[in-house]
Protein backbone atom coordinates (compact mmCIF):
# COMPACT_ATOMS: atom_id res chain seq x y z
CA UNK A 1 0.00 0.00 0.00
CA UNK A 2 1.04 3.40 -0.64
CA UNK A 3 2.70 5.13 2.15
CA UNK A 4 1.39 8.37 1.02
CA UNK A 5 -2.18 7.20 0.46
CA UNK A 6 -2.00 5.61 3.95
CA UNK A 7 -1.34 8.52 6.32
CA UNK A 8 -4.45 10.36 4.44
CA UNK A 9 -7.00 10.35 7.56
CA UNK A 10 -10.39 8.93 6.91
CA UNK A 11 -11.85 12.12 6.03
CA UNK A 12 -9.18 14.34 5.08
CA UNK A 13 -9.50 17.88 4.75
CA UNK A 14 -9.46 20.21 1.53
CA UNK A 15 -5.77 21.44 2.52
CA UNK A 16 -4.78 17.71 2.93
CA UNK A 17 -6.91 16.73 -0.39
CA UNK A 18 -4.79 19.46 -2.07
CA UNK A 19 -1.48 18.39 -0.83
CA UNK A 20 -1.96 14.75 -2.22
CA UNK A 21 -2.40 16.28 -5.54
CA UNK A 22 -0.42 18.53 -5.75
CA UNK A 23 2.43 16.25 -5.05
CA UNK A 24 1.40 13.66 -7.47
CA UNK A 25 1.05 15.85 -9.91
CA UNK A 26 4.93 17.13 -9.25
CA UNK A 27 5.77 13.39 -9.23
CA UNK A 28 4.60 13.23 -12.89
CA UNK A 29 5.72 16.25 -14.18
CA UNK A 30 9.33 15.29 -12.60
CA UNK A 31 9.36 11.67 -13.94
CA UNK A 32 8.24 13.11 -17.45
CA UNK A 33 10.53 16.08 -17.12
CA UNK A 34 13.84 13.40 -16.68
CA UNK A 35 12.31 11.13 -19.03
CA UNK A 36 12.30 14.27 -21.79
CA UNK A 37 16.03 15.27 -20.76
CA UNK A 38 17.12 11.32 -21.51
CA UNK A 39 15.48 11.51 -24.45
CA UNK A 40 17.03 14.43 -25.65
CA UNK A 41 20.35 13.56 -24.21
CA UNK A 42 20.34 10.11 -26.25
CA UNK A 43 19.53 12.08 -29.51
CA UNK A 44 22.81 14.44 -28.95
CA UNK A 45 24.16 11.00 -28.98
CA UNK A 46 23.12 9.84 -31.77
CA UNK A 47 23.67 12.68 -33.45
CA UNK A 48 27.21 13.55 -32.48
CA UNK A 49 27.68 9.65 -33.64
CA UNK A 50 26.08 10.12 -37.03
CA UNK A 51 28.45 12.99 -38.21
CA UNK A 52 31.50 11.16 -36.73
CA UNK A 53 31.34 8.78 -39.24
CA UNK A 54 33.25 9.61 -42.15
CA UNK A 55 31.64 11.06 -45.34
CA UNK A 56 31.66 8.98 -48.64
CA UNK A 57 34.89 9.89 -51.24
CA UNK A 58 33.79 10.96 -54.06
CA UNK A 59 34.84 8.91 -57.28
CA UNK A 60 35.68 10.28 -60.06
CA UNK A 61 33.37 10.44 -62.94
CA UNK A 62 34.09 7.48 -65.88
CA UNK A 63 33.85 9.62 -69.38
CA UNK A 64 31.67 7.70 -71.80
CA UNK A 65 30.47 8.38 -75.17
CA UNK A 66 26.90 9.67 -74.28
CA UNK A 67 28.26 12.25 -71.92
CA UNK A 68 25.80 15.09 -71.03
CA UNK A 69 26.55 18.23 -72.58
CA UNK A 70 27.37 21.32 -69.87
CA UNK A 71 24.06 23.33 -70.13
CA UNK A 72 22.07 20.89 -69.12
CA UNK A 73 24.65 19.81 -66.11
CA UNK A 74 24.02 23.15 -65.44
CA UNK A 75 20.42 23.05 -65.24
CA UNK A 76 20.36 20.43 -64.01
CA UNK A 77 22.88 21.58 -60.70
CA UNK A 78 20.37 24.64 -60.91
CA UNK A 79 17.67 22.57 -60.37
CA UNK A 80 19.19 21.02 -57.29
CA UNK A 81 20.26 24.25 -55.79
CA UNK A 82 16.74 25.06 -55.94
CA UNK A 83 15.00 22.30 -54.62
CA UNK A 84 17.50 22.09 -51.61
CA UNK A 85 16.83 26.01 -50.75
CA UNK A 86 20.35 26.67 -50.13
CA UNK A 87 21.47 23.03 -48.10
CA UNK A 88 25.23 21.94 -49.06
CA UNK A 89 25.09 19.29 -52.28
CA UNK A 90 26.75 17.45 -53.48
CA UNK A 91 26.53 15.69 -56.96
CA UNK A 92 28.42 12.84 -57.61
CA UNK A 93 26.59 11.47 -61.26
CA UNK A 94 24.12 12.33 -63.71
CA UNK A 95 22.93 9.68 -65.93
CA UNK A 96 20.63 9.76 -68.69
CA UNK A 97 17.16 7.11 -68.49
CA UNK A 98 17.41 4.36 -70.03
CA UNK A 99 14.32 5.52 -71.79
CA UNK A 100 10.62 4.73 -70.95
CA UNK A 101 9.66 1.68 -70.02
CA UNK A 102 6.13 0.29 -70.74
CA UNK A 103 4.89 1.20 -67.52
CA UNK A 104 5.29 4.98 -67.31
CA UNK A 105 3.62 4.79 -70.54
CA UNK A 106 0.67 2.89 -69.42
CA UNK A 107 0.78 5.34 -66.24
CA UNK A 108 0.84 8.28 -68.49
CA UNK A 109 -1.82 7.15 -70.93
CA UNK A 110 -4.00 6.41 -67.62
CA UNK A 111 -3.60 9.90 -66.42
CA UNK A 112 -4.35 11.61 -69.84
CA UNK A 113 -7.57 9.53 -69.88
CA UNK A 114 -9.05 10.77 -66.46
CA UNK A 115 -8.90 14.17 -67.55
CA UNK A 116 -12.29 15.24 -69.33
CA UNK A 117 -11.34 16.92 -72.88
CA UNK A 118 -13.90 19.84 -73.81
Amino acid sequence: MNILASSLPAHPGFAQNLQYQLTGVLVVFFTLGTLAVMVWLLGRVFVHAETRKTKPVPQPAVKTEDEIPGPVLAAISAAVAVALEGRHFVIYDVAASGGTSRWSAEGRRAIYRSHNLR
